[in-house]
């Protein structure tokens, strides 16, 4: 067909131009037309040929001819790529075994990870590698940067349960995303005072979060260690047994289980001597909120001080077995 097999027709060049469109049609009504002044797009896209018993003029070609053999040595491309794709895949596996190998034997089963950008992206690969369970606990009331945020492994039909805590009520960004989890299909719950970040990829490998460098650099560790995986796993089961669910369309006003929740969670802190700063930081609230909720209790039970307000607390039955 002119050149036309074997190369690529794109963009504009695969375009049929007017004068072609009104020839090809003269050409389908008598059968032929004469190779003067003909369009080069119809002998580019192979709409019109010349015939084997006739050199000194042009045929047209079905629409679905043409296109077949345009379209067909660009599959024949495609394959020979999907087979290149297969044998990479295939000349990966001893090396991923190796690998595998190497890590238990010599850095055990944890790996550190630095940086919020590589963490990000190791995150949305453990995440999209998920096939049955994803366990994910948000400690605080804002999100970071790396926090997951692709819905996807919801649509593949991975049930994903995602904990927060109370303090993410009220705060209209991760509210946001709640409703967005819940509404594609996680089911979310709130707690008053959860562990660190945590994420659970098909109880098989988790990611908690490492210490700081002095630089303020982050870091994760991937854990791949049955029984610790395991363990963790069930931290989370016990603390989302011990949540409050949140609907989809929850709002902003906490619920009267919630304030309570936060109210018992704030006075046993209290007891434990923790001050107004640590109590904020392990709850995800601000300081100003939890000064007021201190005074609160301060006026309702009378207290003098605060060494005072801790004993009142703990001989009040306030921190009962409901206490979570």
């Amino acid at each position: 067909m002119h050149g036309v097999h074997g190369h690529g027709v794109h963009g504009a060049e695969g375009a049929l131009c007017a004068e072609g469109l009104t020839r090809y049609r003269q050409a389908v009504v008598k059968g032929c037309t004469s190779k003067e002044d003909v369009p080069e797009c119809l002998l580019r896209l192979g709409l019109l040929v010349t015939p084997p018993d006739d050199s000194g003029v042009l045929v047209p070609v079905a629409p679905d001819v043409a296109l077949a053999g345009l379209v067909r040595p660009i599959e024949e491309r495609l394959e020979r790529q999907r087979g290149d794709v297969r044998a990479l895949t295939d000349s990966f596996s001893p090396v991923h075994a190796i690998y595998t190998v190497a890590k238990r034997e010599h850095q055990g089963w944890a790996t550190e990870i630095h940086g919020e950008r590589v963490i990000g992206s190791t995150l949305a690969h453990a995440v999209r590698s998920c096939r049955t369970e994803l366990m994910t606990v948000q400690p605080g009331g804002r999100r970071l940067a790396y926090d997951l945020d692709g819905l996807d492994h919801l649509r593949g039909g991975v049930r994903h349960r995602a904990l927060f805590q109370h303090a993410a009520r009220s705060h209209s960004a991760t509210l946001r995303h709640i409703g967005e989890l819940a509404g594609a299909g996680a089911e979310v719950r709130t707690l008053g005072h959860v562990i660190d970040r945590l994420v659970v990829v098909d109880r098989t490998v988790a990611y908690v979060p490492g210490a700081a460098g002095d630089d303020g650099r982050t870091s994760a560790l991937e854990i791949r260690q049955p029984d610790l995986v395991a363990f963790l796993a069930q931290v989370f089961d016990d603390a989302w047994e011990r949540a409050t669910p949140v609907a989809p369309d929850t709002s902003r006003a906490p619920e009267p289980a919630v304030a309570d929740d936060l109210r018992r969670a704030t006075a046993r802190l209290l007891v434990a001597g923790h001050t107004d700063e640590a109590i904020a930081r392990r709850l995800g609230i601000s300081r100003r909120t939890v000064a007021g909720r201190v005074a609160r209790l301060s006026a309702e039970l009378g207290s003098g001080s605060r060494a005072q307000l801790g004993y009142l607390i703990a001989v009040s039955g306030m921190l009962g077995d409901g206490v979570r």
